[in-house]
């Protein structure tokens, strides 16, 4: 039996109309209402109705066709007529010609073949753009899906469909084979056919530019295996890359912008003192880099840091080289005023080990920086716990003492001080990086990852971060929650980790220990 996809009652509850998602008549609006006296309906399709709002407008008129229909309803159908609203029969009949004449053009239009798709997508995208402007998504997702919408544009100029009406079952079977002949990359082919299905349902369907049954069938858009290999977008950066990298920046790249530079002005050489914006600039992403790291949060996040985020809390360490010099000093000058002192050296402690007491010996500063955050994808806020506390009290100071930038709690970590401590500029910052490593690689600086012929990307250190606590051995479920996934997502997407580096935990062997057998306890007698 046919399903419906939407119902509503009409003319004070007399009737329903309705429209049925599967079967023959998928599609198409219908008005019904029980027959007086009796369990069973009267039915009749409802032509030119394009969604339920029109088809609602139209019930009355097709109610009364039905009725009209019948000879032993007709008078008493007058009678009714009359008492639904005191109008008159030939105002009623007025009233219902004309709402069939706007329908008649509202449908004519809908059915032009002047719909191209590209007035289409524009509409569709305006209405997406609304959405941003209201604060309901992000623009980077709005820019996102006029990306991937730009690819099915060409897929469909190629294919020389240029208006709606062209669309049928067969129309978008060649997507993949045609997008794998331009990129190896998977995932943004799956990406695209996702945002073309919901143009589709969302839009198309919706406004009836094409039919529902396409979409209903469940196979109108082709799928695209992804394979383990395809997920090495952005691959995590070994550790001697890593110092070769923050290195470059910190004292090549960043030193730079402090130097005066002699260049040629109309033939004569002069010389430009370094530029206060371009040393902000070189700072600024040398301590971005140092956070994404470290954090493990994606770039967008970073961008949208702001102060009021972040906690420093001083947990403190053990030096135990600086509490043996002290406790010395302190003997020694006892001794010397012939003091008696009955204090015993200071055990060695683990240097990792919080001293938040400021009593102890070799008590050294260590800050940790609790991070409160949002991603976009699942709008919900997490606290993450860093190493990141020193980076932060200097990046602060660089802006206090060196840029004479008084902070306020809601501006911007990294916000561009120069121009209203707006957002930075994530676009600008990935360049740069690409910038820096492509030089690094060409100098043979650089060894990559050893599972991947990727380069690194800003989402790289996103993947170092994981796949460092992978490899210390941090619970799944912790560094799930404080990096925004799902274990899943975590193990499937970022555990790409050199198994050589656990070589001496899979292969110990247990060297003088016995065997042991315990006593197994009979609980009946065989």
């Amino acid at each position: 039996m046919p399903q419906m996809a939407e119902k509503a009652k009409v003319l004070n509850g007399r009737g329903t109309v309705f429209c049925y998602s599967t079967g023959t008549q998928a599609g198409k609006y219908f008005y019904r209402e029980l027959k007086e006296g009796t369990k069973l309906y009267r039915t009749k399709l409802i032509e030119g109705a394009a969604n339920l709002e029109q088809a609602k407008e139209m019930a009355m008129e097709v109610a009364l066709e039905m009725r009209e229909s019948e000879p032993h309803h007709r008078s008493s159908d007058l009678t009714l007529k009359q008492k639904d609203d005191g109008l008159s029969l030939l105002e009623r009949e007025e009233k219902l010609v004309r709402k069939k004449e706007r329908l008649a053009r509202a449908e004519k239009q809908r059915n032009n073949p002047k719909m191209t798709i590209e007035k289409a997508l524009e509409d569709w995208l305006e209405g997406i753009k609304k959405r941003v402007d209201a604060g309901a998504l992000e623009q980077s997702s709005y820019e996102f899906k006029g990306f991937c919408m730009r690819h099915v544009m060409n897929y469909l100029k190629e294919k020389k469909v240029t208006i709606t009406a062209q669309i049928n079952e067969s129309t978008f079977d060649d997507y993949v084979s045609f997008r794998l002949g331009q990129t190896a990359r998977r995932i943004p082919v799956q990406k695209e056919l996702q945002t073309l299905g919901e143009f589709i349902k969302s839009y198309l369907v919706k406004h009836r530019y094409i039919p529902a049954r396409l979409w209903l069938d469940g196979q109108f858009l082709p799928k695209i295996e992804i394979r383990q290999t395809d997920r090495d977008a952005n691959p995590a950066i070994n550790s001697e890359d890593w110092n070769t990298i923050i290195t470059h920046i910190r004292t090549t790249w960043r030193k730079d912008a402090y130097k005066i530079k002699t260049l040629m002005n109309h033939g004569t050489l002069c010389e430009r003192k370094p530029e206060q914006k371009n040393i902000w600039y070189r700072n600024m992403f040398w301590h971005w880099v140092l956070v994404a790291k470290n954090s493990g949060m994606s770039p967008e996040e970073i961008c949208k840091l702001k102060w009021k985020n972040i906690e420093i809390i001083d947990v403190g360490r053990v030096s135990n080289t600086k509490a043996q010099e002290e406790w010395e000093q302190v003997m020694g000058e006892a001794q010397e005023e012939g003091i008696d002192l009955d204090i015993q050296a200071p055990d060695l402690k683990d240097p990792s080990e919080w001293a938040a007491k400021g009593t102890e010996w070799g008590r050294e500063e260590r800050l940790i920086a609790y991070i409160t955050t949002m991603r976009a994808k699942t709008q919900e806020y997490r606290e993450i716990p860093t190493t990141l506390g020193s980076t932060f009290k200097r990046w602060k100071d660089f802006l206090s003492n060196e840029m004479n930038y008084k902070i306020k709690g809601d501006d911007y970590v990294f916000g561009q001080i120069f121009n209203n401590c707006k957002q930075p500029d994530q676009r600008k910052i990935g360049q740069n990086w690409r910038l820096i490593c492509d030089y690094l690689m060409s100098t043979g600086k650089l060894q990559g990852h050893k599972f991947s012929d990727r380069p690194y990307t800003l989402y790289s250190m996103r993947s170092t971060f994981i796949e460092n606590h992978i490899l210390r051995g941090t619970d799944a479920y912790l560094l799930a929650r404080i990096c925004g996934n799902s274990v899943a997502t975590i193990m499937q997407t970022y555990e790409r980790i050199d198994i050589r580096k656990r070589t001496k935990e899979l292969t110990d062997i247990p060297f003088g220990n016995k065997k042991e057998t315990p006593e197994t306890i009979k609980l009946f007698d065989e």
